[in-house]
């Protein structure tokens, strides 16, 4: 018999983490079988979402970008890790704010001329961002085809003329060194303390983080 936690009663991730009496064969099927779901859909919905690209190794890039960063979401829930996945959703949030930023401030043209967000590449950064989480994580078993990927992604956006190589480079680091923060140095904006002072000479704003 299988069947699932209340999503009302269950903590982040619940929903995913199935309760068995008998068959633990079945409950490791169920769970291999809704990764795949979701991983095809979101392959699907990238993949539409870039059909205009003509160039397959531009599309595979286009779809990885989207996959990589899911599917360690996906194995995080399944897995019932909850303080991972967390680290995940936080790692995606703050390397998308500071990747999109930089592009804002640097403002440097692509190689094929289209706009100014050359740098760094958002696809290598996304990414990368979900394979350095799967490697710190859960280790290199997980890391290497991982880092494998989120590398041939780079490699497209250089090949389809989005990315010279050293957006890609920035793109990586940049994701790495974000993820590197929040799952290894237990660096969170969960822990961090925001309050305002006011005095009679000043307001000023009292910060502290935990870690």
């Amino acid at each position: 018999m299988l069947s699932l936690y209340n999503p009302a009663k269950a903590s982040w991730g619940g929903f995913l983490r199935p309760k068995f009496s008998k068959n633990r064969k079945n409950t490791h099927f169920f769970n291999f079988k809704r990764v795949f779901q979701i991983v095809m859909g979101a392959f699907c919905i990238s993949y539409l979402s870039v059909v205009h690209a003509n160039d397959s190794v531009v599309r595979a890039g286009d779809n990885l970008q989207v996959g990589i960063p899911l599917i360690a979401g996906v194995i995080s829930l399944v897995k019932g890790d909850n303080e991972g996945t967390a680290q995940w959703a936080e790692g995606a949030l703050w390397t998308g704010v500071a990747t999109h930023s930089l592009k804002f401030a640097v403002d440097a043209e692509r190689p094929n001329g289209n706009d100014n967000n050359s740098f760094p590449s958002g696809h290598t950064s996304a990414a990368f961002q979900g394979a350095a989480f799967l490697q710190m994580r859960y280790g290199w078993e997980y890391g290497v085809p991982a880092y494998a990927a989120a590398s041939y992604v780079g490699y497209s956006r250089v090949h389809g003329d989005y990315h010279y190589w050293h957006d890609v480079a920035a793109g990586a680091v940049l994701a790495i060194g974000v993820q590197y923060a929040i799952t290894e140095m237990g660096l969170t904006t969960r822990n961090l303390f925001v309050t305002p002072v006011v005095t009679d000479n000043q307001v000023s704003l009292y910060a502290s983080i935990s870690y």
